[in-house]
């Protein structure tokens, strides 16, 4: 399970495990996201740097959060799923 935490730099950049389980530092490719109401969005990934370090980060996540009525403040808790390439959304809390 991974937790996220919504601030202004988690907008868009992936967790280093999601990057390191979707072998996204050797082959950019599309994720699957499966929000808790049942839909999936597929969003592109790309590479951006920020400070001199490399991050990876999804187009398209800041309409994620907009569709899906999330703030900063919000933890999201997610599981990846390897065999599917696939962030599902099990839960949000406020913290």
């Amino acid at each position: 399970m991974l937790a996220w935490i919504l601030n202004s730099s988690t907008l868009v950049r992936l967790p280093v495990e999601v990057v390191n389980r979707a072998g996204l530092s050797d082959n950019l490719q599309p994720l699957y996201v499966l929000n808790m109401t049942g839909d999936v969005e597929i969003y592109e990934t790309k590479t951006e740097l920020n400070g001199g370090t490399l991050c990876y980060a999804i187009d398209g996540w800041r309409k994620f959060i907009a569709d899906n009525q999330l703030v900063f403040g919000h933890m999201l808790h997610f599981t990846y799923v390897t065999s599917k390439k696939k962030i599902v959304l099990n839960d949000v809390t406020s913290i």
